[in-house]
């Protein structure tokens, strides 16, 4: 399939490969180009499509920018693409509305690639005056320049694209309007992917950055891991974004993960939560030494 870029219901969506559907589905403040040091090697075997949530890259602002509203728009864009049903590959907040879209029309998706989904803090008074904080539009310029600085804990030419990428934005009116609705948005009782995860039935593979300080793994990390039961869990030694961080060992954890999966195939997952494993240990022999242990 040649590439290309089609817009549906106010998203962009840039199509390469030919294959199996995979869509890659950003974080607030990123765009379709966050996926850069992964999106070659996955259209070699799939047909890639890479979204731009309305208020991003080459989308327009017609859609608000919400995390409850991406999560409403996905079905209707994987209705409209082709290769599926598909695997979602979301990050933080398109982390969120893929686990939505699984719970919800489980027909459209045939796997689940989670790296550091949003949906899993626990409500409280201090979170929603965050994020409500960070969403007003004298806080968001700054917070769109020093977020990548903080979540992003390794340096490579993916990281350095994504935080040169933010600078640029954080000084167009438009993209910083979208991030801090966004934000405000993280606020909003309905944003809860809890209950969603216990509903999904196709193979997920959840991933987590440990050293995400935004989202961290012994809070958020852990109640996604609780709800997502049966899903397989890998850790990676750095912040909110695997694949633009440890591009290399992702692929090498995310590839055996896409193989297990049928095209076509809604397979549902064993009922046992395996142990989570850390990224390039060896599953072989039960548990790495610094694997995370599952509840007791």
């Amino acid at each position: 399939m040649a590439a290309g870029i089609r817009h549906i219901e106010g998203a962009a969506v840039h199509t390469v490969g030919s294959g199996p559907g995979i869509v890659l589905l950003h974080a607030n403040g990123g765009d379709s180009t966050d996926f850069a040091a992964i999106q070659p090697h996955l259209a070699r075997s799939a047909t890639v499509h890479a979204v731009d949530w309305p208020g991003w890259g080459c989308s327009g602002s017609e859609v608000p920018p919400t995390a409850l509203g991406y999560a409403a728009l996905l079905p209707t864009l994987l209705e409209r693409l082709t290769g599926g049903p598909f695997v979602l590959l979301g990050n933080s907040v398109g982390g969120f509305a893929a686990i939505a879209a699984a719970a919800r029309r489980p027909d459209l998706v045939r796997g689940l690639v989670l790296v550091n989904p949003g949906g899993f803090t626990r409500p409280s008074l201090t979170m929603s005056m965050t994020c409500r904080a960070i969403g007003s539009a004298y806080m968001a310029p700054a917070m769109m320049r020093l977020l990548p600085l903080l979540y992003l804990r390794r340096t490579t030419p993916a990281v350095q694209a994504i935080r040169a990428n933010a600078v640029a934005m954080s000084r167009q009116p438009e993209r910083v309007a979208a991030f801090a609705s966004v934000w405000r948005s993280f606020a909003v009782e309905g944003h809860d992917a809890t209950k969603l995860a216990t509903r999904i039935v196709a193979p997920t593979l959840l991933v987590w950055g440990r050293r995400d300080p935004v989202l961290p793994w012994f809070l958020d990390g852990q109640r996604a891991r609780r709800s997502l039961h049966g899903a397989q869990v890998v850790l990676f030694p750095c912040g909110h974004q695997a694949f633009a961080e440890m591009p290399e060992a992702f692929l090498a954890a995310l590839e055996p993960f896409l193989a297990s999966i049928p095209p076509g195939a809604i397979a549902p997952r064993d009922a046992a939560a395996p142990f989570a494993r850390e990224a390039g240990s060896d599953p072989s022999n039960g548990r790495s030494p610094e694997a995370t242990g599952a509840p007791s």
